[in-house]
């Protein structure tokens, strides 16, 4: 078995070049490789012993931000049930709300109020998911 210590040569990952390349070792903390020298690049980084891998969070994440739009896009399908947009009134700031009120705004689309906040806010569920708006001011 080889002995590792501050000066040998060392496969790790290069951060610079994105590959397994030959490195010295240039710092040890006790066992602990801490810091290397790449001999292609003149890089000097920390140790890594393998390449970084794919994240499966990546992946639920975007998995999850599916389920998340499609679960959104029922519950506006629910809140507009049976009405359509002739019975919307447009959106003003000005304006006020009531809950269930439906409202046509000027970027987001139809949109329906699912509550109030502070008796200066609603909350909109629009087609691409609920935003807060201003009313009565």
């Amino acid at each position: 078995m080889t002995t590792l210590k501050v000066g040998k040569n060392i496969e790790s990952w290069c951060t610079r070049c994105k590959r397994m390349l030959a490195h010295s070792i240039e710092v040890m903390v006790g066992a602990k490789i801490t810091r290397v020298y790449c001999h292609t690049c003149g890089g000097q980084h920390g140790y890594r012993a393998a390449p970084p891998v794919a994240r499966a969070d990546a992946r639920n994440r975007l998995n999850g931000e599916a389920a998340l739009a499609q679960k959104r896009q029922s519950e506006y399908e629910v809140l507009l049930r049976g009405r359509t947009a002739s019975a919307a009134r447009p959106y003003a700031p000005s304006s006020r709300f009531k809950v269930r009120d439906l409202i046509v705004h000027d970027t987001f689309g139809l949109g329906a109020v699912t509550a109030e906040r502070d008796r200066i806010k609603i909350d909109v569920m629009f087609p691409d998911g609920p935003r807060v708006l201003m009313h009565g001011r």
